[in-house]
């Protein structure tokens, strides 16, 4: 009887303890996904998933180092978001401010080109940049067209949304699993891309999801624009949420810029900035465009 209760304590003590700490013990956290297809197509739907307005009036402003030289210019753009039109103005608010004189004399002699020849302190010139451009991150084939004219983006205000589009789903990146990390808003995963075809639409290479909402951060792309050097190094893409929608804050370029004679550009960023999201564009129009400047591909 004596070893029967002294059987019966033993036991009782040890469930109390297996409850007392069943009790104190905080439940094992969910683990985050390791799929690293399944951590970027959450962030497609996510992007696809944004509230996004029918335009966006905004100011480009590129600025870098030429020489000793720091250049900022600032090109007031329009997009028609719902069909893929960009449009700035071809000079500058720096230009319209203070005019360019040329100076000096323009030398040509045949068979030797030209001598004397005054080189622009900004050689990227005009620049028409889509504040949306998602660099193969959209789930559907999106097209970007840059325009010189303000009468394209007039045209589509009366024409019917596209609502998406059917066909067979192919796989446009090969995706892995660089590194996850949890900070205090949670997780953050860092997944490499490689493009499986049409390299110039799909330009993203490294990107950075939110674990919690799966929006992107950022990213790393093959080359922004449609015309070299910038097509020709890799751009650090950095997001922002505004109104419900992802949208670019700004772009860097990762390596320098070789522009032969005109120099070699450092630290070259371009930032959107007043970003104004409207259902219908503003009266009043930029002024005429050019058909050098750099624009989607």
């Amino acid at each position: 009887m004596m070893r029967a209760n002294g059987a019966f304590r033993v036991v009782a003590t040890a469930l109390t303890l297996a409850t007392c700490a069943a009790a104190t013990t905080p439940p094992a956290a969910a683990p985050g996904p390791s799929d690293p297809y399944a951590i970027f197509d959450a962030s497609r739907k996510a992007w696809a998933a944004g509230a996004y307005s029918r335009y966006a009036e905004y100011v480009a402003v590129v600025s870098f180092h030429n020489g000793p030289k720091f250049v900022r210019r600032s090109w007031r753009t329009v997009e028609d978001i719902r069909h893929g039109y960009v449009y700035s103005g071809a000079f500058s608010r720096e230009e319209q401010a203070h005019p360019y004189t040329p100076h000096g004399v323009v030398i040509s002699i045949p068979f030797f080109g030209t001598l004397n020849k005054v080189e622009p302190a900004d050689p990227i010139g005009q620049v028409a940049f889509a504040i949306d451009q998602d660099y193969g991150l959209a789930p559907s084939d999106r097209r970007l067209v840059s325009t010189n004219s303000l009468s394209t983006i007039d045209k589509q205000s009366s024409k019917l949304q596209v609502i998406g589009h059917t066909g067979t789903a192919v796989r446009d990146y090969d995706v892995s699993l660089i590194e996850t990390t949890v900070d205090a808003q949670g997780p953050e995963y860092h997944l490499r891309l490689t493009a499986l075809r049409d390299p110039d639409r799909h330009r993203l290479r490294e990107l950075w999801v939110d674990g919690t909402t799966w929006l992107p951060e950022e990213a790393v792309v093959a080359g922004i624009g449609n015309q070299p050097p910038l097509t020709k190094v890799p751009w650090r893409i950095e997001y922002r949420q505004t109104q419900g929608a992802t949208y670019i804050a700004r772009e860097t370029a990762l390596a320098d810029l070789d522009y032969g004679k005109a120099g070699m550009l450092h630290d070259v960023q371009i930032a959107f900035e007043e970003v104004d999201l409207r259902s219908f564009p503003s009266p009043y129009g930029f002024g005429f465009s050019s058909s050098g400047q750099q624009g989607e591909p």
